[in-house]
């Protein structure tokens, strides 16, 4: 799944550096228009908690697990999913293991990982 036509195509440089690439890209929409409801108030509450884990970057995508707290959905609990957050041709991509075969929705780990890059 991908939305935002891309204007920028320039590697993020470090981890905790400019993520410029992807940063455009979440910067150019809300979360809200991606996500339900629901979704962003459980991905809050992963990212919230501590609960995300960057394993992989390179100059068009970032990884990391995300999840993996006890406790209720509500609370961020619930399973640990690898998520993927790309630069594509068509904007910006995503990916949860989580998620059924294509049905890629931005589910609350796709969010707990953009709430983490945007921070940094």
């Amino acid at each position: 799944m991908s939305i935002l036509p891309p204007d920028l195509f320039f590697p993020f440089r470090d981890y905790n550096g400019n993520m410029q690439a992807i940063l455009k890209l979440l910067g150019k929409t809300d979360i809200k228009e991606l996500a339900l409801p629901a979704n962003i108030r459980y991905g809050q509450a992963i990212y919230k908690r501590g609960g995300v884990e960057v394993i992989e970057q390179t100059a068009k995508y970032i990884e990391g697990w995300a999840g993996g707290l006890n406790g209720t959905s509500a609370e961020g609990g619930g399973q640990k999913r690898r998520v993927r957050l790309s630069v594509t041709a068509k904007g910006l991509g995503w990916h949860c293991a989580g998620n059924p075969k294509n049905h890629d929705i931005f589910c609350k780990h796709c969010v707990a990982l953009a709430l983490f890059i945007q921070t940094q």
